[in-house]
């Protein structure tokens, strides 16, 4: 009932938002032909279009002398809470969230002004007004994008807060198989009912910082950031130097001359835990999966591992990588492939779960390393110093 009353809610802002423009455009364009019975309608439209030029255009400069000082506080709260959040958990990750749901907040309302301000402008025609809003027109996409952002930040915000007594209660352990790491945790005399809780991922921000395998201080706030990032990467990127820069910038480890078709798919809560050795590739809808959870019957864990596609490996499209594989020297795994268990040297596996085909030649492979001058001495992962996240290659 709630969710039909907010879309109803919705629909009518935008409805009555809408039919405004729509008379403004009229009264500019034929007011003076269409009688007396719209004087009273000009009336209203002058008195909406003089507040819009009051408040989005004659107080523009205070809105953004308002937002330099809302960012100078934010920065004041962030930094210090951000640095925190290592030995307080709880209360760090809350105010760090809370702050960067207000930038995002503060990016939305600057880009609602500046339409605003276009509308409210009296030294444009409505004619002009109209063709400058349609050429922004792919900014609401954007818009429409943070406020989504918004929500899942501010839904996972309050959470954390209804259950941040109980981060104390929440008993845990390691289990290791081989690459592997299952965090098994113990929620009996807890009030958390489901693993899937914002409490759960703030005590695996722990649980990874003190094994050190995660670079960042809060997962969360790291993964949202790296979304606005993947999705230029995924729909705006196609050259593979470019995507490999970016991918770098994330966290995740590319060698030399690596393929990342199109669409592939990295696990934004764990990018460093992804290698790609020299000369590997995937094709495009790749799926690599450095973590799960599992909650069913009495098992509740968070399963993670590292995957590693070793050198002139390729994996062809649609393929799945699961936590901890794998994928050998000179391998090749066919398309729409599940790839859940290590994947010998120079083999080519296919299938769901993928199973051996084929043995492939390894002198293929040499007389082409040979040729590159990388055989023997070349070293399994010679990364340069910027394949580990912090920006692009150095020439």
């Amino acid at each position: 009932m709630a969710k039909k009353i907010r879309k109803a809610f919705t629909t009518l802002l935008l409805s009555i938002f809408i039919a405004i423009i729509i008379a403004l455009v009229i009264d500019d364009i034929f007011s003076s032909t269409l009688g007396t019975w719209w004087d009273p309608v000009h009336q209203f439209l002058s008195i909406v279009e003089g507040t819009f030029i009051a408040v989005f255009y004659t107080y523009l400069p205070t809105f953004f002398y308002g937002i330099i000082i809302i960012n100078f506080v934010l920065v004041a709260i962030f930094i210090p809470a951000y640095s925190i959040t290592p030995k307080h958990r709880v209360w760090g990750t809350i105010i760090s969230v809370f702050c960067s749901i207000c930038w995002v907040i503060e990016l939305e309302l600057t880009m609602a002004w500046c339409a605003f301000g276009i509308i409210g402008s009296p030294e444009w025609t409505i004619a002009s007004k109209i063709i400058l809003l349609v050429m922004c027109f792919p900014l609401l996409l954007v818009f429409l994008f943070f406020a989504s952002v918004i929500a899942d930040a501010g839904s996972f915000l309050v959470d954390l807060v209804k259950e941040r007594h109980e981060y104390s209660k929440i008993r845990y352990h390691i289990e290791r198989e081989g690459v592997k790491k299952i965090v098994h945790f113990d929620m009996d005399g807890t009030n958390i009912k489901s693993i899937w809780s914002a409490i759960v991922y703030v005590l695996i921000d722990d649980i990874l910082a003190k094994e050190g395998d995660a670079e960042a201080v809060s997962r969360f706030i790291r993964s949202s950031f790296l979304n606005v990032i993947i999705q230029v990467i995924l729909h705006f990127s196609f050259w593979p130097r470019f995507k490999n820069m970016m991918y770098r910038f994330i966290g995740v480890k590319i060698g030399r001359d690596c393929l990342i078709s199109q669409y592939a798919r990295f696990d934004l809560l764990l990018p460093n835990l992804i290698i790609f050795e020299n000369d590997s590739g995937v094709g495009i809808y790749t799926n690599l999966i450095v973590h799960t959870f599992q909650d069913r019957g009495n098992l509740r864990a968070f399963l993670y591992g590292p995957i590693r596609i070793c050198k002139y490996a390729r994996v062809a499209a649609n393929v799945t990588i699961t936590p901890g594989v794998t994928i050998g020297e000179g391998a090749i795994v066919a398309a729409g492939s599940l790839v859940n268990k290590d994947v010998p040297p120079y083999t080519m596996v296919g299938g769901v779960p993928a199973q051996f085909i084929k043995n492939l030649d390894p002198e293929e492979y040499r007389i082409r390393a040979m040729k590159l001058k990388r055989f023997e001495n070349d070293d399994p992962v010679s990364f340069d110093e910027t394949s580990t996240g912090t920006g692009p290659e150095t020439p």
